[in-house]
């Protein structure tokens, strides 16, 4: 049960990223998301495996960076969390699903709000 609870929190925050930062073209900067419930349901189950696997062993490597930032550092590694969810949608291989951040302040902005709410998501499903 926790891990569809998970994967609805991590589709719905993808939603969310992507509705409060839509595509703009004429700056060409935002967030593309194509595909409907099919890419967050995919995008929510790439999350999940994504903070089972490979989170705790960017936590582990960057635990200095965790001590010397007063876990500011957290916003790196969900960075690089989000990094690796775009590309692993692309690697899919399924035509009609994207999710594609352009522009380094929208990135900014989607990891800050990536960050808030995967740590309520994770502390609401840890209970």
């Amino acid at each position: 049960m926790k891990l569809l609870i998970s994967v609805i929190a991590n589709a719905a925050i993808l939603f969310g990223i992507a509705y409060f930062l839509p595509y703009n073209t004429v700056t060409e900067t935002g967030i593309s998301a194509v595909g409907g419930w099919q890419l967050y349901i995919a995008g929510g189950i790439i999350l999940g495996l994504l903070n089972v696997i490979v989170r705790p062993v960017l936590k582990f490597i960057g635990f200095p960076f965790m001590i010397l930032t007063f876990g500011l550092f957290i916003l790196v590694i969900n960075g690089i969390i989000l990094k690796l969810l775009e590309k692993a949608i692309g690697l899919l291989g399924i035509s009609w699903v994207s999710y594609k951040i352009d522009g380094i302040v929208i990135f900014a902005i989607a990891v800050a709000i990536f960050t808030v709410f995967n740590t309520i998501a994770n502390t609401l499903t840890k209970k």
